[in-house]
């Protein structure tokens, strides 16, 4: 006699996840809280709180569609729990879902389990593994803006009665990224759901079993400082949010920074998307709903810059990810060092106190919350790893750990191929290495900081300004073979060599002189 059960992971809470497909009401249903799992890096305790609240409550939600829940919590040895719940049940198919990432898909076929493992598909995505493998085959580079262009035209988004991009293109980035907020504008607050008891359990349990053991400066109460959804319902709730209160200012200032908000007018969704609370297909579905009305109360190139982050991007660096990551390549992907970059991350990416504005506005917010928005990602925290040398490998955990979305899926991509450029540019075309003149002309961090984004030497020296051009000058045989920052070469023959020089001898004083994470300094920077 066959009994078919289901284990679903932490990072997919989703009810339409495969590893339910086909359990009739009354099938077994396993939930645990995988301890050495969510204790393997320091994650931030918010993402702690998030993943182990979802959990219960999902297993509540199965409960109440008839399934027999059976939950863990606080796990430290799962597989002999999975064990016991397979011989408690008389299991002989248990059905998991592909997991997220590649480690944990690896370790599965390591598993020694008194049944049949059944991996069924991961369907969180709107692609699988296998479409974007098809995508990927035989292109020597993978343009994210061909797959963007593709997947707009697989489901039918922002597509006019003849197949065309509505507006006549398929991006508007002419009309973002227009420089800084105006300071009369009205910056709405983010959404933050009610807390109910489940919640501030999976508070207490954190802050019990994970002390000492998670980033960030956890507090006494959650109240007023855990902002996450926790349930489908709360997540689609801040989607709505974000399309009546946020969305129509998004595209203008989508790649602006201000001290006057954190949040500014982003979605803040990936966090829910990534664990499996909120759909991309249900985003999707709201996008058309907004777009098909008689007359949108949305600017055009706010709904398409929206949707390229939610069927371009997000799908793109996924695909990349688990292309890259199976490929039987000579180095795995997270292992990748292109620009042999090989400094340690220093301190302040854990304790966020620097004198440089633009990196302490852009930690805060990470340490308070495990999270920032893209620019600040990219232009900020990034770039300055990218100019001052930073090993890729200790800045992709970081951005894994210390954020609420962070997992090694999408941080992998970004951070080793789009950010720092240590995939040689199979993400990016090119560095995204910029002096401190682009974060003064889109934010308005540099008016309240000591150093100077136009002086490129001394003390008053911009650090982003200062390690520009000898990091070009560093990379300037590969730089120069690439079309996309020739200009930058050009402009590297007009400084003198000494000139260069010295700001690359003062460069790296000064980032040997900043104090370095250490692991037995980690208590007293997540306290």
């Amino acid at each position: 006699m066959t009994c078919s059960g289901a284990w679903v992971l932490e990072d997919q809470c989703s009810h339409g996840g495969s590893a339910l497909s086909g359990l009739p009401s009354g099938s077994p249903v396993l939930l645990l809280e995988d301890v050495p799992y969510l204790s393997h890096y320091p994650h931030h305790w918010q993402k702690l709180v998030l993943l182990i609240s979802a959990q219960r409550h999902f297993a509540a939600e199965l409960r109440n569609r008839g399934f027999e829940v059976i939950y863990h919590k606080m796990c430290v040895d799962p597989i002999s729990v999975v064990r016991n719940f397979i011989q408690r049940f008389g299991v002989t198919h248990l059905q998991i879902m592909e997991p997220n990432d590649y480690p944990r898909a690896a370790a599965l076929r390591r598993f020694n389990l008194p049944c049949e493992l059944v991996v069924t598909g991961n369907n969180l995505f709107l692609n699988s593994n296998l479409q974007f493998a098809d995508y990927a085959k035989g292109k020597k580079h993978l343009i994210m803006e061909f797959f963007y262009r593709q997947m707009r035209t697989k489901l039918g988004v922002l597509l006019d009665d003849h197949g065309a991009p509505v507006g006549g293109a398929w991006n508007f980035d002419k009309d973002n990224r227009i420089g800084k907020i105006p300071p009369l504008l009205n910056l709405p607050a983010p959404y933050q759901p009610e807390m109910d008891a489940i919640t501030r359990d999976a508070f207490a349990d954190v802050s019990r079993c994970f002390e000492g053991k998670y980033f960030g400066r956890m507090p006494k109460q959650p109240d007023g400082e855990f902002i996450w959804p926790v349930t489908h319902e709360q997540a689609a709730a801040q989607l709505e949010h974000f399309l009546q209160f946020r969305l129509a200012h998004f595209g203008h200032y989508e790649d602006a920074m201000t001290l006057r908000s954190w949040s500014i007018f982003h979605s803040h969704l990936s966090p829910a998307m990534n664990c499996g609370l909120l759909h991309p297909a249900f985003i999707v579905e709201r996008i058309q709903a907004i777009a098909q009305q008689p007359r949108v109360p949305i600017p055009l190139n706010s709904l398409e810059g929206f949707t390229r982050q939610i069927i371009g991007w997000r799908e793109f660096v996924r695909g990349v990810y688990w292309h890259e990551m199976t490929d039987g390549h000579e180095v795995a992907y997270t292992q990748r060092n292109e620009l042999r970059a090989n400094h340690p991350l220093p301190e302040f990416y854990w304790s966020g106190q620097t004198e440089m504005v633009c990196m302490r506005e852009s930690l805060n917010p990470v340490i308070q919350y495990g999270y920032s928005h893209h620019i600040s990602r990219l232009m900020v925290l990034a770039n300055f790893a990218l100019l001052h040398g930073i090993n890729p490998q200790a800045v992709n955990e970081w951005f894994t750990y210390a954020y609420a979305d962070g997992y090694e899926w999408v941080t992998t991509p970004n951070v080793i191929g789009m950010a720092l450029y240590a995939d040689g540019g199979i993400v990016a075309t090119k560095p995204y290495a910029a002096s401190g003149a682009y974060i003064n002309r889109m934010s308005d961090y540099c008016d309240q900081c000591p150093y100077d984004p136009t002086v490129s030497s001394g003390a008053k020296a911009c650090p982003f300004t200062r390690a520009y051009w000898p990091f070009i000058a560093r990379h300037t045989k590969r730089l120069a073979a690439n079309p996309r920052t020739s200009l930058a070469i050009r402009g590297l023959k007009r400084l003198h060599a000494t000139d260069i020089e010295r700001r690359g001898v003062e460069t790296e004083r000064w980032l040997v002189g900043l104090p370095i994470y250490k692991p037995q300094d980690k208590t007293e920077h997540t306290r």
